[in-house]
């Protein structure tokens, strides 16, 4: 194509979960749509540089071009499949969660999870668990809960072939938007400024733009788009950037569980589709509320793999074969001590015990690697009934915590990114409140002990860093401009025809990966589309 493309009535920047779903949902209602990639088929270097950019503290958070791919796919090519909905206390005006409550409630959104879920393939939208996670422990304060997996799907794979085979729509790869240019008077969009594959520069036009770009490169470009807004377009409260969040976790405490070692909910299930499901331990609403906790919740992990005490040969094999794993999810083994002495007892664990790893291997090369459907992870029996703890909690939403722009420039002439990822203090409190909480209930009721150093947690945290890439809230949704970038319908507050559909307009983090509700609140936008375009 060597023009700009014809106007469409909606186009969508990005092919990540959120804006392909949301392509296939307004090609289905007959609607003309554009999608506009920013890479190719495939991760390229020189494309996924222009995602490099710096951190405030590299201690905290990964750099800004890990846990994301811009090519067909976006991120999902690196997702684990984790499907979780939020719940309903999630959009509650809460006093203790400060800058918390939405515009919209959960009934508004949960009429959408079923389709999210069937468009990540990842079951029905049923997270009733089979059993507790430990027989004896749920009550008023604590309950079990469960997490479903998708294939992992990726969304590419999932739609590309559909929506390339449309008559009704145009996927442009190679096309990075570089600027939302607005009318004079900042009420519209005039056009997006495209750097077209053949490197010129195009003007594209459409009766209504959606960014689905993902929660950092959507605040960036309506940062960068400072012509007509000189603070970025849809900033007059000045949240744009602001209220960062991703989820604050650590693998810490060690809980000994007195029951039938048979009886603890530590592996992953399957149900009659074949979707894994796993259970999780988790505060109730009320002891939320009671207690003014942030949302959050506990899985049972494996023993660190990087310390050859654990004298299991799967977890020495794990430790051995870090740098065969993806950057994002080996980490922490690549930068554990990987000396001639711990790789000299790692190695021995595996010597003591050929025939267990064999078994192992057999089994999860089949279920990782063979299957449709891959078991997400490695989830082991202990042998002694004890087991780390896995915390994973919401952020609450914090002004200082934010993403701006960088006098740096990459090879479109953008500005580079600057993220500047902070944890209140609440947090660590809430944190510290729901480890006591969770002691305490193993003790009461006789199903457990849990040992842990809480001058250590706030540290662990830290340590662990910003979640993956749970990026939020960086256009978070509000009922007025001056407490947020989009309003109910996920419009640009300001802006007519301009959206966002991204994990950057959750105004609160819940204890969910935010996939689900991304995708949720996609299909409710393409809803809401198809009435603007009658």
């Amino acid at each position: 194509m060597t023009a700009p493309p014809a106007p469409a009535d909606v186009c969508i920047v990005g092919t990540g979960a959120a804006g392909l779903t949301l392509a296939a949902r307004c090609a289905a209602f007959g609607l003309e749509v554009l999608v506009l990639e920013a890479g190719g088929a495939r991760l390229e270097p020189a494309v996924q540089d222009a995602y490099a950019g710096d951190v405030a503290d590299a201690r905290v958070h990964w750099p800004p071009d890990t846990y994301r791919i811009r090519a067909l796919g976006g991120t999902t090519s690196l997702w684990g499949g984790r499907s979780i909905p939020f719940d309903p206390i999630d959009f509650e005006q809460r006093d203790w969660v400060a800058h918390s409550g939405w515009p919209i409630g959960y009934d508004d959104v949960a009429p959408y999870y079923p389709s999210a879920m069937e468009a990540a393939e990842a079951g029905a939208f049923d997270h009733t668990p089979s059993a507790p996670i430990v027989p004896g422990l749920d009550g008023e304060w604590l309950h079990t809960t469960i997490e479903r997996f998708s294939r992992p799907t990726d969304f590419w794979t999932r739609y590309g072939k559909q929506l390339t085979a449309a008559p009704n729509v145009r996927v442009l790869t190679h096309a990075p938007v570089t600027a939302v240019r607005l009318a004079a008077d900042g009420n519209s969009v005039d056009h997006l400024a495209v750097r077209a594959p053949d490197g010129s520069d195009w003007q594209v036009r459409a009766r209504h733009y959606v960014l689905a770009a993902g929660g950092l490169e959507t605040a960036r470009l309506l940062l960068a788009s400072d012509d007509v807004q000189p603070d970025g377009v849809g900033n007059t409260g000045g949240w744009l950037g602001r209220g960062y969040m991703c989820h604050l976790a650590a693998t810490f405490g060690m809980a000994h569980f007195t029951g039938a070692p048979r009886s603890i909910g530590f592996d992953y299930e399957r149900d009659a589709e074949g979707i894994y499901i796993r259970r999780r331990i988790a505060p109730t609403p009320e002891a939320q509320r009671a207690l003014r906790l942030l949302n959050g919740t506990a899985r049972l992990h494996i023993r660190d793999a990087n310390d050859p005490a654990h004298g299991d040969p799967v977890l020495s094999l794990m430790f051995l074969a870090a740098f065969a794993v993806k950057y994002e999810y080996s980490r922490g083994a690549r930068e554990a001590d990987r000396s001639l002495g711990p790789y000299l007892r790692h190695i021995a664990n595996i010597a003591r015990h050929p025939l267990q790893l064999a078994n192992f291997v057999r089994t999860w090369g089949v279920k990782r690697y063979l299957a449709s459907r891959r078991i997400p992870s490695i989830a082991l029996p202990s042998r002694d009934n004890r087991y780390p703890l896995e915390f994973v909690s919401e952020q609450s939403p914090n002004w200082d915590s934010r993403v701006q722009l960088t006098s740096a420039r990459d090879a479109l002439g953008m500005r580079r990114l600057l993220v500047d990822w902070r944890v209140a203090s609440a947090d660590f409190d809430s944190a510290r409140a729901t480890y006591r909480l969770m002691r305490d209930e193993l003790a009461r009721t006789g199903t457990g002990t849990l040992t842990y150093d809480e001058d250590a947690l706030k540290d662990a945290l830290l340590d662990a860093g910003a979640y993956g890439g749970h990026h939020s809230g960086t256009t978070r949704m509000s009922a007025t401009p001056r407490d947020g970038v989009v309003d109910r319908d996920c419009r640009v507050h300001g802006v007519a025809g301009l959206y966002v559909a991204s994990a950057a307009v959750t105004p609160t983090s819940s204890q969910a990966n935010p996939t689900l509700t991304a995708i949720a609140l996609a299909l409710r936008l393409a809803d809401h589309l198809k009435e603007q375009c009658r």
